[in-house]
């Protein structure tokens, strides 16, 4: 169990998105008792939801595929940095965590994460003591960082070389590809680094790491993932590694990681231990992802993911024949790769459960509204001033790092509880 009380029983500040207005010391744990019921209107639109029965669905069926592929899952932190969600995707079996940075690893430090992998270089002075003095404070735990370049490897040596309490930087060799992002570009270039670290007293080489998510299609992730299984390859055939009886070997994304698993789970051997940092399934989308899920389920199987996630807003406006105005915008709504997607609607006294909704489009957003067309006759449609609508996201890292709150809801949109988020 992680220490989650800390964090989550502080009250929550006046105005917090999503909530009805809160007396003083309100705090998390008291959402459950409540009773509220998003269709209502007992909570003040917008509001991101969450539904349980989809997430506990999407842990268990994506744990489930890659145990069966031989693989282990350390889900990616940053795409909800919500302590109580990484408490229930550990439950479920997960190896660890991953995080983009240090100040995301204070999170996992502070609540109790035994395994943390930082998919992400760490350098500079704040940021390598900030990591050398949470290693020196959790022995017992182990956190990872990447390395691409000797002059990396010696900053992270003097740091941990100025807190001699801290055991030794358990450090992976990241793979890259030209025009990527970091990572060494040749095989070359990795066993260089290696020789370094093995100078280093400071730094123990425990794996080595890719991120395919950038390439263009599955050969050319294939031919990148073979370049990082024979960097490890070399490497473990000459000794290289600290222990070698437990060797990392990593890569992640959400777009093939029916390809990793493939490669990656088939190497067999009892020694490489191989983790996919696959973040979004846990909500998984209502466009990016259910896209690139639908190419998973082309190359082979695929598992049952769900979208779980969905930001309700009510129709403020109908100022002209065929335009709404919603109360949510680009402060509440992922836009970084598609416009959110109108799915239902919901007038209380009319409906018992929200309805399908087709014909309507959203084609802009400002900072409080939506802007939505209609693509049928305005007469023919149903939507009025006052109707609730729900929104499917693309992209649900970009939606949860807009709420501080998201209310976890039951089938029927009864609020269950509160996930608190720490972006």
């Amino acid at each position: 169990m992680l220490t989650l009380v800390p964090l989550l029983s502080e009250p929550l500040p006046p105005g917090t998105k999503g909530l009805p207005p809160l007396p003083p010391g309100f705090t998390l744990d008291r959402i459950a008792d409540q009773g509220w019921r998003v269709l209502a209107g007992d909570v003040p639109l917008p509001v991101a939801v969450l539904k349980r029965s989809a997430m506990d669905r999407n842990i268990a069926r994506m744990q489930s595929y890659l145990a069966t592929g031989g693989m282990k899952l350390a889900p990616h932190g940053k795409t909800t940095m919500c302590p109580q969600l990484f408490e229930r995707q550990l439950q479920a079996g997960a190896w660890g965590i991953t995080v983009a940075n240090v100040q995301q690893l204070a999170l996992c430090h502070a609540i109790g994460v035994e395994r943390v992998l930082i998919a992400n270089e760490v350098l500079g002075r704040a940021e390598l003591a900030a990591f050398a003095g949470m290693s020196a404070e959790a022995p017992g735990s182990t956190y990872h960082l990447l390395l691409d370049s000797v002059a990396g490897a010696r900053q992270v040596q003097a740091a941990m070389a100025a807190r001699p309490d801290a055991p030794p930087a358990r450090v992976m060799i990241e793979v890259g590809f030209p025009g990527g992002r970091c990572g060494v570009r040749s095989l070359a270039d990795g066993l260089t680094l290696a020789d370094e670290i093995q100078r280093l007293d400071r730094l123990r080489l425990v794996g080595v790491e890719g991120y395919e998510g950038l390439l263009p299609g599955p050969e050319a992730v294939n031919a990148y993932l073979d370049i990082v299984v024979r960097l490890l390859t070399i490497l473990r055939a000459d000794g290289r590694f600290a222990d070698p009886d437990h060797i990392l070997l990593s890569a992640g994304g959400s777009a093939y990681f029916d390809l990793v698993t493939r490669l990656f789970g088939g190497v067999g051997a009892p020694d490489i231990v191989p983790i996919l940092r696959s973040g979004c399934y846990i909500t998984h989308d209502d466009g990016f992802y259910r896209r690139l899920l639908g190419d998973v389920a082309a190359r082979g199987q695929a598992p049952g993911l769900e979208p779980a996630l969905e930001v309700w807003a009510r129709v403020l406006s109908r100022p002209e024949p065929g335009l709404l105005v919603l109360s949510a915008g680009k402060r509440d709504l992922s836009h970084d790769i598609d416009l959110p997607t109108l799915k239902s609607w919901y007038r209380p006294g009319l409906h018992e459960a929200p309805q399908p909704v087709a014909g309507w489009r959203i084609t802009k957003l400002s900072d409080q509204h939506a802007h939505v067309l209609a693509e049928m006759p305005a007469a023919a449609t149903p939507l009025d001033v006052g109707d609730m609508v729900a929104l499917g996201i693309s992209h649900p890292c970009t939606t949860f790092d807009k709420w501080r709150v998201l209310l976890e809801v039951d089938d029927g949109y009864r609020v269950t509880g509160g996930l608190k988020t720490f972006f």
